[in-house]
């Protein structure tokens, strides 16, 4: 095996979380949900998703493993290091998003819910992305919210380790942090209510957001709206707040 040169004396490890939680509503469509889950968050399929994701960051895929699950579910992890040739990266990145990573790994596990309660299914993914080099993982964060278009999110960022300056005094950070929603975007501080705690001392930081409104085409499930009377369409929204409010919550 070729031995990967490293530049410089990095021993950060900065490591960023996420839970993204999306609600689907089902009208009877319990077995086409499974499916249509299993197709569109499979192994390969976030393969490519999380390939996408290390390009975004100037990286390179170094390894994959990969796995479906039976009933449903799956895992990717990929080793990532390197700079990524400019022609790799998404277009929004590329302007922006230029990143050299050192012995780093990324990986995705989901968990489908599968017992729709009330007619309400709960997708879970699962994100950790760590990086042993000069970028902070936190470029990304933005690209996966929107990639995910997730309901609830929660995010969790620590840095661990140590570096040296260039008089050889220690630094236990290489970056500016007070909060993590100082790196999202408009759109998304539009978009979502946002909860900020941290322990800035201590270099944890952890966000949550949760959607502002509740817009029910964008929750039932494929997109199609099912013959609902008025009455219905209301319960089905205090059900889908209540689901939103104890995922924020917890």
């Amino acid at each position: 095996m070729n031995k990967i040169t490293l530049f410089g004396f990095n021993n950060l490890t900065k490591s960023l979380s996420f839970s993204l939680y999306k609600l689907h509503y089902l009208a009877n469509q319990n077995e086409r949900y499974n499916k249509y889950i299993n197709e569109l968050y499979s192994a390969e399929k976030l393969n490519i998703l999380l390939t996408k994701v290390c390009h975004a960051i100037g990286g390179s895929v170094l390894n994959i493993a990969k796995q479906d699950y039976q009933p449903q579910g799956a895992s990717v992890t990929l080793m990532i290091s390197e700079e990524a040739p400019a022609t790799q990266l998404p277009r929004a990145a590329s302007e922006s998003i230029i990143a050299h990573l050192d012995k780093s790994h990324l990986c995705i596990h989901t968990y489908p819910e599968e017992a729709p309660q009330n007619g309400i299914a709960i997708f879970r993914a699962d994100i950790e992305l760590s990086t042993c080099g000069i970028i902070s993982p936190l470029k990304v964060l933005n690209y996966v919210i929107e990639e995910f278009s997730a309901d609830v999110i929660d995010i969790d960022y620590r840095i661990r380790g140590m570096t040296r300056d260039q008089q050889g005094d220690k630094c236990f950070s290489d970056h500016e942090i007070t909060k993590i929603s100082s790196y999202l975007d408009k759109k998304t501080l539009q978009d979502y209510n946002v909860e900020d705690n941290g322990l800035p001392s201590k270099n944890l930081y952890h966000c949550k957001l949760v959607r502002h409104s509740i817009d029910l085409n964008h929750h039932f499930f494929e997109g199609i709206e099912p013959d609902l009377s008025s009455f219905e369409k209301t319960k089905i929204l205090e059900q889908l707040r209540l689901q939103l409010d104890e995922l924020f919550l917890a």
